[in-house]
């Protein structure tokens, strides 16, 4: 880690500095920004970097063999009360300090503190802010993620075509089925993912967690195809496609609603990008569910238009959200994230369309294909 990037931040934000605190693997984020995903640890760290000066790491005395070396001094602790006397010495001086904390908890992804440490840091006069504005830096991408990210989709994509060519062979096939040909398809390419891809016909594809079991598909339904993966220490590509066996009216026009609620969604980034600006995640989530709720769909939609994407496949970057949760969280240049409104008429039918967009620093750049109808089969 170079603090001096993140120091003109902290200049740039009025802060005096940011407190990297887990207690074991409790704070993820701070564990992914130091590089210690990998190290195993089961007692309270924290790690200060200053707005002028070097960091300083606090851990306990029988852990700090385990820590790489980080910029700056380490200091170490073995009681509760040495480590609360040390944190205020680190501390001494600061005001106003960035951890990850949302107030309110609106951004639960970022929302890392436990709320007793959060009473601690308060109780020492500090002001608390979120650290959101530095792990941006983090949650960008360069051209090597970007190319990762290139070769899973490219793989999602034969694994989507490989699922609809056995559909048409076998259209009585069941969910699970279908579901193990993706994974083999997936599997087969290098590819990996946290979960099996989700399948589901007819009404099931109105859950937009369902679990594939043994549900064929039946003349007038859709098929809900959701796959994701990447190449291992890569990042995640992630796509939803719909298919249909003579699928009813009504699931083509609220496919036609969804289709229309993902375009307009990339227009307004990129025009919010042609105007200077970087759009919001919550503002990108209500013009995309405008169209949805203008259309009269107001009561299907369940959950937010799309999520950041990284080493996981929910990354823990800006979302496009302002549903679940309020993202307030700038969508600038090296964000990758989906965008995949949907629509879910319980006992009837769900249709989503799902992309993956990268950002550019002169817009967004689309990176997986843009279904425009539901496929016959």
């Amino acid at each position: 880690m170079d603090p001096l990037p993140l120091q003109r931040i902290l200049q740039e934000e009025r802060l005096d500095g940011w407190l990297l605190f887990s207690f074991g693997r409790s704070n993820p984020l701070a564990l992914e920004a130091l590089g210690l995903v990998q190290v195993h640890l089961t007692r309270r760290f924290a790690y200060f970097i200053p707005r002028e000066g070097e960091p300083t790491l606090l851990c306990h005395a029988i852990e700090a063999s385990l820590f790489p070396l980080l910029p700056g001094k380490r200091r170490t602790y073995q009681s509760w009360q040495g480590f609360q006397e040390e944190l205020a010495r680190l501390l001494h001086g600061a005001r106003r300090i960035a951890l990850e904390y949302v107030p309110g908890g609106m951004i639960p992804y970022l929302s890392r503190v436990d709320g007793g440490t959060l009473d601690l840091l308060r109780g020492m006069g500090l002001e608390l802010a979120s650290s959101w504005p530095l792990l941006l830096t983090f949650q960008t991408w360069g051209e090597e993620k970007l190319g990762s990210h290139r070769r899973a989709a490219a793989g999602l994509e034969a694994a989507k075509g490989r699922a609809l060519a056995f559909l048409r062979e076998r259209p009585r096939a069941m969910e699970r089925e279908v579901q193990e040909v993706l994974a083999q398809a997936l599997s087969a390419q290098g590819l990996v993912f946290d979960h099996p891809p989700m399948v589901a016909f007819g009404a099931n594809a109105a859950n937009p967690h369902h679990q594939p079991g043994d549900k064929r598909l039946e003349e007038g339904e859709v098929a809900l195809l959701d796959l994701w993966a990447k190449e291992p220490g890569g990042v995640y590509a992630d796509i939803t496609w719909m298919a249909g066996l003579r699928a009813s009216e009504a699931a083509h026009r609220a496919f036609q609603a969804v289709a229309r609620a993902r375009d307009e969604a990339i227009r307004f980034v990129a025009q919010t990008y042609r105007e200077g600006r970087h759009p919001k995640g919550y503002e990108v989530d209500r013009v995309a569910r405008g169209v949805l709720e203008a259309a009269g769909y107001r009561a299907y939609v369940r959950h937010r238009t799309g999520h950041n994407l990284g080493e996981e496949v929910h990354g823990s970057g800006p979302h496009l959200d302002d549903l679940e949760t309020h993202d307030l969280r700038p969508l600038v240049p090296g964000l990758a994230f989906t965008v995949e409104p949907g629509l879910y008429l319980p006992g009837e039918f769900g249709v989503r369309t799902e992309v993956d967009v990268y950002l550019r620093p002169e817009g967004p750049e689309v990176t997986t294909p843009l279904q425009q109808e539901i496929t016959p089969l």
